[in-house]
């Protein structure tokens, strides 16, 4: 099974990638961790987590985060607000069992 750190980084990697060249706050960067680093070893209902399914659904995951960091960076620079809005948007777009639970 992938190392719980391995995995955040590849995360904040491809929300970044999503970014571009966007300037990304540092509360948005908070947020983004309280978020998903949680997330990543949390068992769901059907009893697996993101990191136990990790060899198969990973690159569908790092595309998630690319497109919240897409549409998080649409205003030239991501906000917390900005972030949460993506990222609120995709997760409900998403049909992922594994998606966070809902604030």
């Amino acid at each position: 099974m992938p190392n719980k750190e391995a995995l955040i980084v590849q995360a904040v990697f491809a929300f970044a990638q999503g970014c571009g060249d966007a300037r990304i706050a540092e509360d948005a960067a908070e947020w983004f961790h309280v978020r998903y680093y949680p997330w990543i070893d949390e068992k769901k209902q059907h009893g697996k987590s993101p990191q136990d399914a990790w060899d198969e659904e990973g690159r569908g995951f790092l595309g998630k985060f690319k497109e919240i960091g897409r549409q998080a960076a649409e205003e030239g620079a991501v906000s917390r607000d900005g972030l949460t809005k993506a990222a609120l948007a995709v997760e409900l777009q998403s049909a992922c069992p594994y998606c966070p639970d809902k604030p």
